[in-house]
């Protein structure tokens, strides 16, 4: 028997503008979104965020809400993103597995009811629009650029993939 493991995906962004975007790279995240629904199934996401840091020098953070709020941390927009929102939901149950994965690998792992910035739910809701069916759990970054950590930490969480 095989067994195939989830992809590991890098998804940029820009602005809250993206939503709006018809053409490149707007419909990059329309196939993308398909894809992610009809091919990978995947049963929640933990996505990584440059927007949220983590503190001291071994620690990140761990979103587990469950039902995570929606962080405009982008400025100069017009009103109307401001306003945005987005059905989605957390899981605070896989918060939790990530943070045993991430100390088990040595990491200073913290749970908090965080939400999501626009790193996070601006592409998936560019990509997904409603996104009931698929839970998402943010994790920060380090708050250092220290490339080994980060590594490790993606090690940390393989297996969930």
């Amino acid at each position: 028997m095989t067994t195939t493991r989830a992809p590991v995906f890098f998804v940029s962004h820009g602005g809250p503008n993206l939503l709006e975007d018809k053409e490149k790279p707007g419909d990059f995240y329309s196939w993308f979104g398909k894809y992610l629904k009809n091919k990978v199934k995947p049963k929640a996401i933990v996505i990584i965020s440059a927007h949220w840091q983590g503190s001291g020098k071994n620690g990140v953070f761990v979103d587990t809400s469950e039902t995570p709020k929606l962080i405009y941390d982008f400025y100069n927009f017009p009103q109307r993103y401001y306003e945005e929102t987005w059905d989605h939901q957390g899981e605070p149950v896989l918060a939790e597995k990530v943070i045993g994965l991430l100390k088990k690998a040595g990491i200073n792992a913290t749970g908090q009811e965080y939400g999501n910035d626009h790193g996070v739910w601006v592409p998936l809701k560019r990509a997904m629009k409603s996104n009931k069916d698929i839970p998402i759990v943010e994790v920060s970054t380090f708050s250092h650029e220290d490339m080994p950590m980060h590594t490790k930490m993606g090690e940390a969480l393989a297996p969930l993939r």
